[in-house]
């Protein structure tokens, strides 16, 4: 498990800690919690370190939620009525009782659309119990893909798609949309352009490592930084995008 821990001072982000700390095989599988109370004594030295004014994000494996769009209703609701109404279009699309879902949605008022993500309730409590376990005051349960859009503002003009590629996996992310991928059906950034319907230098790779193709050192976008940092400086890749938030 690896975390970061940023500070805002004066208009620039500060790096303070990270950490990289070794899991027993069986605690975590493919992103989902099996070892709840193993996985909090694995978190408590760390818990220590943390100031009592802190706020912390957790990444959800975005293989693990569903995305879908949904044409508004004809007729205005009100808040909680959109969310009644989703919950149960979603469900019914979905094919699942609507107790085992959690959502969040945007609406998209050009495109008279509600853009919604879906995951498991199961999976949401999960972490909420690892935090409140650990006494931890959790603001954001977000799926991976999702946070690289936090380095978008980083991107030059032209380029529109920032991904990454973490063992199997390929994260990406426009302003618009976000996914994941397997690299054996995507094995190089020139088709996952393709995949995503870009062109190749509007993908930039979001990696410390050198490369011809465009590219986002995501330890770049923290402005101060304190040596050293980890070897492994990639890895930290979605944990420093949790710790960057919403901009």
């Amino acid at each position: 498990m690896v975390i970061v821990a940023l500070e805002h001072v004066r208009s620039r982000w500060s790096l303070r800690r990270w950490w990289q700390i070794p899991l027993v095989s069986g605690i975590v599988s493919q992103g989902q919690i099996l070892q709840p109370e193993a996985l909090a004594d694995a978190l408590r030295n760390w818990r220590r370190e943390l100031p009592i004014q802190h706020c912390v994000r957790i990444s959800l494996p975005a293989d693990r939620t569903l995305q879908k769009r949904l044409s508004r209703p004809a007729l205005v609701l009100r808040e909680s009525e959109q969310a009644e109404w989703i919950t149960h279009s979603m469900a019914q699309s979905l094919d699942m009782e609507p107790e085992v879902l959690c959502f969040d949605y945007l609406e998209h008022e050009q495109d008279n659309l509600y853009c919604v993500t879906a995951a498991r309730q199961h999976d949401i409590a999960s972490l909420s119990r690892l935090a409140a376990m650990l006494r931890l005051r959790l603001t954001a349960i977000t799926p991976d893909a999702c946070v690289l859009q936090h380095f978008l503002p980083w991107l030059k003009a032209g380029e529109q798609c920032l991904a990454w590629q973490h063992d199997e996996r390929w994260l990406w992310a426009t302003r618009d949309a976000w996914g994941c991928c397997n690299v054996c059906e995507v094995p190089s950034p020139v088709q996952l352009a393709r995949h995503l319907a870009c062109e190749t230098h509007q993908v930039v790779q979001c990696t410390s490592q050198t490369l011809t193709t465009p590219q986002l050192d995501p330890w770049s976008t923290v402005s101060l930084q304190h040596p050293p940092l980890p070897a492994c400086g990639d890895r930290f890749t979605i944990a420093l995008g949790l710790a960057l938030g919403e901009q």
